[in-house]
C-alpha cells in the first residue's frame, strides 16, 4: 500500500474475520484498484471468525490520491500486537520481532603445569659470535672433469690432459664419443705422463690455460707421497694473494670497506684482550 502523506509503498497485513461483500462494497472504488477475485471473495466469506488471512502487496508504488488512505489499512504493528494477545488460536502462528543470536561461551582453559621459558643464552656466546667474524670465501662457479694426462714436463706447471666425453649429434640425434684435450695448470709440477687426475674449470693463468688440477685419483709409476703435494682451492688463492703482494698490485680498498675492516680489526684486538684477561 501507498502512504498518502509521503508517497511511499508500504506493506500492510488486513486481518479478515468473514469478510462480505458488503465490506468490499464499503472501500472506495478508486482504492479497490486490484479487486479480489470472486472465488477468493467466496472463500473468503466462507470463513470462521476467529480465521486469520494475511496478505502482503508486492506490487510497485502508486500514488493515490485520496484523504482517508491512512484509515483503511491497520499498520502492521498494532496487527502484529494482537496476534501475540491470542496465545490460544492454533492458525496464528507467534514470532519475535527481533532476531537474537547467541554465541558459545568462551572456554578458558589454564594449563596445569606450564614449562618456564628457556633462558638465554650467555653473553659471551653472543659477544664471541658478533666479534670473531668468519672470513670465508665462497667458491665461484666451476665444473670438475676427469681426464688423463698425455704430456708432462715440456711445460713448466702446464701439463695436457686428455678428456673422453660424448658429443651429440643433432641430425642422427644420437650420442657418439669423442675426446677434447685441455691445457690444466699445475702449481707445483706434481703431475707425470699416465696419471688420472681431476680437473676443474674457473682458473685463468693464460690466454690457452683455463683449468687446474684438483687432485690426484689414480698416480702412474710414481706414488702421491713422493711426489709435491697437490694444493687446494684455499692454499692457491693464498699463493697467488702473496705473489700480487710481491708485485706491488695492492687490492685496491674503498672507504666503506676500509672502515668495516678497521672495526673488525677493533672488535678482534678487543676480544682477545677481554680472553687474556
Amino acid at each position: 500500500m501507498v502512504n498518502a502523506k509521503t508517497g511511499w509503498q508500504q506493506q500492510y497485513f488486513l486481518v479478515a474475520g468473514g469478510m462480505t461483500d458488503s465490506d468490499q462494497e464499503g472501500i472506495p472504488q478508486e482504492k479497490n484498484k486490484y479487486p479480489l477475485p470472486i472465488a477468493k471473495r467466496e472463500r473468503i466469506a466462507t470463513m470462521t471468525p476467529r480465521t486469520t488471512l494475511l496478505r502482503c502487496s508486492t506490487r510497485p508504488s502508486i500514488f493515490l490520491q485520496s484523504r482517508n488512505a491512512a484509515t483503511l489499512v491497520t499498520p502492521v504493528s498494532s496487527i502484529l500486537s494482537a496476534m501475540q494477545l491470542q496465545p490460544h488460536s492454533p492458525q496464528t502462528t507467534r514470532r519475535s520481532l527481533t532476531t537474537t543470536t547467541t554465541q558459545p561461551p568462551q572456554l578458558t582453559t589454564q594449563s596445569s603445569s606450564s614449562s618456564p621459558p628457556p633462558p638465554p643464552p650467555p653473553s659471551s656466546s653472543l659477544s664471541s659470535s658478533l666479534t670473531e667474524p668468519k672470513h670465508v670465501r665462497i667458491r665461484p662457479p666451476h665444473s670438475v672433469k676427469l681426464g688423463t694426462v698425455v704430456a708432462a714436463g715440456r711445460m713448466d706447471k702446464t701439463v695436457r690432459v686428455l678428456h673422453k666425453h660424448s658429443t651429440y649429434h643433432k641430425k642422427l640425434h644420437k650420442n657418439f664419443p669423442d675426446r677434447t684435450i685441455y691445457l690444466v695448470h699445475d702449481p707445483c709440477n706434481s703431475l707425470r705422463e699416465g696419471d688420472v687426475i681431476e680437473f676443474s674449470s674457473g682458473w685463468r693463468t693464460s690466454k690457452n690455460v683455463r683449468h687446474v688440477v684438483e687432485r690426484i685419483v689414480a698416480p702412474f709409476a710414481i706414488p702421491v707421497d713422493q711426489r709435491p703435494r697437490v694444493l687446494s682451492y684455499e692454499e692457491r688463492e693464498m699463493m697467488k694473494a702473496e705473489k700480487k703482494r710481491k708485485q706491488g698490485k695492492e687490492r685496491r680498498v674503498g672507504r666503506i670497506k676500509r672502515l668495516v675492516e678497521m672495526r673488525l680489526e677493533i672488535e678482534r684486538k678487543r676480544a682477545e684482550k677481554g680472553a687474556a684477561e
